[in-house]
């Protein structure tokens, strides 16, 4: 009975998960089975391109998604209206530059940035059952739109797929378009909170795309490719700690606490390591014999499950406390030590090396969070007042 208790008051977290779960497997079965259609270089490729425009997506966002996330559950009014105003210059902006490399790729950056808006605005408002169709349509609409017109357009199908799957779900968003104004006087006030949840946004959206934009360039498609396919087992089932983020945000704004679900979360994501580490030989044997390079850099990568899940709660806590400068410094600090180590280790280490390179970084990244968890607990303890 306890259990069932337990479901049902965090039904919301349930929806999320469900959400995320289902879209992070259509979009996994559609990069993998684009794997076994393609050559390891063109594979890589693709990676490469659509990385090129869903950063440029990310980039324009100004970690506005997750203000909105973050401020809306705590009485803020407008500001969702005030903050899409934005997202349609800086989006339209990210465009212009990003179709310069392919023009098509400006109308993937506009839909990613309106679906992603759509998308978090209905976390806000804690309409987690619209979430999870929000995320599962899209994700599926694009998985059986791109397969359809890679047959007749090649590359560029694939990202016509992801365009129409985009804007198809960016309804929330199209419907405050009428209520657009010259006002910006509640965004302005929040801005600097923005700007700091900005980083962290931008934080994963390098921890997703810029690996490409370095590997490619220095190590090749085909290098890109194999690694890619690794990635891809740990973006699958990172979407249980990304779950565990967006719903312990609006949650703890709100002022509840949620220590418990925390543990649990770290909890599955060790059992998750463990059973990927030793299930990847059997799953590239079988399913992808040509991508058996890739066998170590799955194993590797798969470590990378539990300091996702770590990072995605600690910063959740940290962004309901306001505390951005931490979530900020822990990005920096990440992405700087990946950068370098994608240099130096993929140089000797190959493959390999580039897979320890994520994992080094977010482990990293975490010793950070954690002290200044633990600074901030001991100067709370301090300032309390003593009873006498």
């Amino acid at each position: 009975m306890k259990i069932f208790k337990s479901v049902r008051h965090h039904e919301g977290l349930i929806y999320i998960t469900l959400g995320n779960f289902v879209g992070a497997t259509l979009t996994g079965i559609f990069w993998l089975l684009l794997a076994m259609f393609q050559e390891v270089h063109e594979y890589g490729q693709i990676n490469y391109v659509i990385a090129i425009a869903s950063l440029s997506s990310s980039v324009s966002l100004l970690g506005l998604n997750t203000a909105v996330t973050t401020l809306i559950p705590q009485g803020h009014k407008q500001i969702d209206i005030q903050a899409n105003q934005v997202i349609l210059i800086s989006a339209t902006i990210c465009a212009i530059i990003a179709s310069l490399f392919n023009w098509i790729l400006g109308l993937f950056v506009l839909g990613m940035a309106f679906w992603m808006m759509s998308s978090y605005e209905l976390l806000s408002k804690k309409l987690y059952s619209k979430y999870a169709i929000n995320i599962i349509g899209s994700r599926g609409s694009q998985l059986v739109l791109s397969m359809i017109l890679y047959n007749f357009f090649g590359l560029n199908g694939i990202i016509i797929g992801f365009i129409i799957a985009f804007f198809a779900f960016s309804f929330t968003y199209f419907r405050t378009i009428p209520q657009f104004s010259k006002r910006f006087g509640n965004i302005k006030k929040e801005f600097k909170t923005s700007l700091h949840l900005y980083s962290y946004n931008l934080s994963n959206a390098l921890l997703l795309y810029l690996d490409k934009l370095i590997i490619a360039p220095i190590y090749g498609y085909t290098i890109l490719g194999y690694y890619q396919l690794g990635f891809q087992f740990l973006m699958f089932f990172s979407m249980i700690s990304v779950s565990f983020y967006q719903y312990l945000i609006p949650e703890e704004s709100s002022g509840r606490k949620r220590n418990r679900l925390r543990i649990y979360g770290i909890a599955l994501s060790i059992i998750i390591t463990i059973l990927v580490f030793v299930f990847a030989p059997v799953m590239l044997e079988n399913f992808f014999p040509n991508y058996i390079n890739s066998l170590n850099s799955i194993r590797i990568l798969s470590f990378g499950i539990i300091p996702m899940m770590i990072t995605g709660t600690l910063n959740s806590k940290f962004l309901a406390m306001k505390r951005t400068r931490y979530v900020l410094f822990s990005s920096i600090t990440y992405q700087v030590t990946q950068i370098i180590l994608i240099i130096i280790l993929g140089k000797f280490l190959g493959i390999n090396g580039i897979s320890l390179s994520v994992v080094i970084a977010m482990i990293f990244q975490i010793t950070f969070l954690g002290i200044a968890h633990l600074h901030l607990n001991k100067n709370s303890k301090q300032s309390r007042p003593t009873s006498t």
